[in-house]
């Protein structure tokens, strides 16, 4: 490993992206309601270009990072990254709502009222999704379906700008002095430090009065980034295109709508406070599928290569 050059790295992603997350709190923090929300998620979109901006300011090798998307012998791959996000997050919910059942609703209560804590007209708002003729559990089942085949898709180009600097930059510069398994618990320390300062100052992943705040928040997230770094790695590594991982990325951050869908609006404040366990798909809880799922494919994997 070049440790002046993954110094260099790490001091320029996090400089970086923690101006950004800073400021894009601030300006939440202070101008609040929706446009404040759509103004800090303007800024974390932002920050996923930092990871790339740093490998290139570091000279990073883009030409073996695997660009041209290769679609022989990675459908499965391509299915899996798709799919899995989905699949775990309905899971995860199944384990929360299980310690948790009166949260459970399919009223789209929660959403409702979230809407109007934004300052929106909920009301409008339904009314014009029931207008498509599909009921409150078909908008859910169409929500579904777009987490599964098109939000993937549309937020890999996001996604990409973080995964080209993970995946394709920081993750092989570990391997060549770690072994695989502290490669990933390093790579997803140092993923999940990139998020401090929105989650400490800004609320961002899961909100601002949730049981153990921080330290519980900062915990979970941390262990959720390591779980999906494990999963994106390898992925990579069987692909060799950085557009796999990228796209299992971008899946995992379209199912964070899907719990909006399911919770009882009745009972927002109990669902702020326990929101560090779920049914978000980085809670404690709602995240052992994908946890199960992650250590099933790492040793599968490392099973493998050692054949």
């Amino acid at each position: 490993m070049d440790k002046k050059k993954v110094t260099k790295y790490l001091a320029l992603v996090y400089i970086m992206a923690w101006s950004v997350e800073i400021i894009g709190s601030l300006i939440y923090r202070i101008v609040g309601g929706m446009k404040g929300l759509t103004i800090f998620h303007g800024f974390l979109a932002l920050t996923m270009f930092m990871p790339i901006l740093a490998a290139f300011f570091v000279k990073a090798d883009f030409k073996v990072m695997g660009w041209k998307p290769r679609f022989k012998g990675n459908v499965k791959w391509i299915v899996f990254s798709m799919v899995m996000p989905t699949v775990a997050s309905i899971l995860g919910f199944v384990c929360f709502f299980t310690v948790f059942p009166k949260l459970f609703s399919m009223d789209l209560s929660y959403f409702m009222n979230y809407v109007e804590g934004m300052g929106q007209d909920s009301d409008k708002i339904l009314e014009s999704m029931l207008q498509s003729g599909l009921s409150k559990n078909g908008i859910i089942a169409v929500t579904v379906l777009q987490c599964v085949l098109e939000a993937p898709l549309i937020n890999t180009f996001t996604a990409i700008g973080e995964e080209a600097g993970w995946r394709g930059f920081l993750y092989p510069e570990l391997r060549k002095s770690y072994g695989r398994v502290k490669t990933w618990i390093t790579g997803g320390i140092i993923w999940a430090a990139f998020h401090y300062p929105a989650m400490l100052i800004g609320g961002y992943e899961y909100g601002d009065n949730y049981i153990g705040k921080p330290v519980l928040g900062i915990l979970a997230f941390t262990i959720f980034c390591i779980i999906v770094g494990v999963l994106e790695e390898i992925i990579y590594d069987r692909t060799k295109c950085i557009w796999y991982p990228s796209l299992l990325h971008g899946g995992i951050n379209a199912s964070i709508t899907l719990y909006m869908m399911v919770l009882n609006g009745d009972y927002m404040s109990e669902i702020e406070r326990v929101a560090v366990f779920g049914p978000g798909y980085n809670g404690l809880i709602s995240m052992i599928p994908i946890m199960i799922i992650a250590v099933v494919v790492a040793l599968m994997t490392r099973k493998r290569k050692d054949a």
